[in-house]
């Protein structure tokens, strides 16, 4: 039987992501504060919620790191799910005694598309309900279509977006495209809340606000959420609190836009700088066979030996570079842990054939030497890449004296005196 430690306050057992005795410390302070006349709720609103604010400072300030953040999530939410039974009891008692328990709103909340992470939606959550608001869940994971479609379903009055990775950002701006192409949303102007910790005030402003004309607000921290809901479904003060986020967050974009923008040059500029190839002395290698060859089950030990772990580590927030992120001296240690665990991970899959690899590789001819224009074109809806009128190239173009890969597809051109017949082939590219 393990020894009890030095009794921990849930708040700092949270910031050190640590999950031993956490229910006991938990617990004994939800007594302390019920002996005082509290709520359980109180438990989250304080120490618990201090402890998370601890956290996000120091992720902010690089001295935490993501898989820091994830285990310190982990203690939240067994300390809140330990307080949820209480929270239950207490909305009985009150209502059996003629408190007033009616319903201030319905909120859906949900982590977006691509992303797992739900400790700080649900503790929103919790929050909420303790407040009297009806709150809809939708867990991880969740297009956007389900959102939408979920929202109309339960005629909910906010909509929720939270996300803790770099990409769910996008995934967040494209929720709010969407409810603007909705008569549904866009006519009610039913309000975007976003959440999360790689959100902000200002990435909410300037990328995700202007898509959606309906209001569209961060919140912090969950401790802001109820008098955030409240704001906006207020029937005295709801006008103006929308007007002022309006005003405020114009006011964030104006001076966001003020900042000096880094210089891009054009794509017939990047074309003119681009990498020079002496076509008239390059001979493409020839390949071994012409045509497609299809590989079934291959082997999944050969194919882990070229796994990139580059895009892992930027995944948990630990950049560097592989390998060198590993001997990081800032991030070096939290690296060497994930990619130990990744590694174990691995090591299951492998061993217990959870996959099975299939794939085809094709050689072909290539294609008659040509000018390739690309252009995009707006449509309805439009595409997710860009906005019409938007330049349609995957990356930006910085002015350098370096040269630009402007396109990945390398044809020899006619001045070099080289057409298909004379080249070896060359492997086909597929644009999607």
């Amino acid at each position: 039987m393990a020894l009890r430690p030095r009794r921990k306050t849930p708040g700092v057992r949270l910031v050190h992501g640590i999950t031993t005795f956490i229910i006991e410390d938990t617990e004994e302070c939800r007594a302390a504060i019920a002996a005082k006349g509290g709520r359980p709720i109180n438990l989250i609103e304080g120490p618990l919620m201090d402890g998370m604010n601890i956290v996000g400072d120091l992720f902010g300030a690089g001295k935490m790191f993501l898989p820091q953040v994830v285990k310190s999530a982990r203690v939240m939410k067994q300390a809140v799910a330990h307080l949820i039974p209480y929270i239950e009891e207490e909305k009985l008692r009150l209502q059996a005694a003629g408190s007033d328990v009616r319903s201030k709103g319905k909120i859906l909340i949900a982590t977006v598309k691509g992303d797992v992470h739900d400790i700080g939606k649900n503790i929103v959550t919790v929050v909420l309900q303790c407040n009297n608001f009806e709150v809809e869940n939708m867990g991880v994971m969740v297009p956007c279509e389900h959102i939408l479609a979920k929202a109309k379903e339960i005629n909910a009055d906010i909509i929720g977006l939270s996300g803790l990775i770099t990409p769910s950002l996008e995934e967040m701006a494209y929720v709010a495209s969407e409810m603007q192409r909705d008569p549904y949303f866009r006519d009610r102007g039913i309000p975007l809340l976003i959440g999360g910790a790689t959100t902000s005030r200002v990435h909410t402003a300037v990328k995700i606000a202007p898509h959606y004309t309906g209001p569209v607000m961060y919140v912090s921290d969950a401790s802001r959420s109820v008098s955030v809901a409240s704001g906006f479904l207020s029937e005295e003060g709801g006008a103006k609190f929308r007007t002022d986020l309006a005003a405020e967050y114009e006011k964030v974009r104006h001076q966001h836009a003020s900042k000096k923008a880094r210089p891009l040059v054009s794509l017939k500029q990047a074309r003119t700088n681009k990498e020079p190839i002496d076509w008239a002395n390059y001979i493409p290698p020839k390949p071994k066979f012409i045509g497609k060859r299809h590989f079934i089950n291959y082997d999944l030990r050969k194919i882990a030996q070229y796994i990139d772990w580059g895009p892992f580590f930027q995944t948990w927030d630990l950049h560097g570079g592989y390998p060198r992120v590993l001997h990081d001296e800032t991030v070096g240690e939290q690296a060497r842990k994930v990619f130990a665990d990744a590694q174990d991970m691995l090591e299951k899959l492998l061993a217990g054939r959870w996959l099975q690899a299939n794939g085809a590789v094709g050689f072909f001819r290539p294609i008659p030497p040509m000018t390739i224009t690309l252009k995009c074109t707006a449509t309805k809806p439009a595409p997710r890449c860009c906005l019409p009128g938007a330049p349609c190239a995957s990356r930006a173009k910085s002015a350098r004296a370096s040269a630009t890969n402007a396109w990945p597809i390398l044809l020899p051109p006619k001045a070099a005196g080289q057409t298909p017949r004379q080249t070896n082939p060359i492997t086909s590219a597929y644009l999607p």
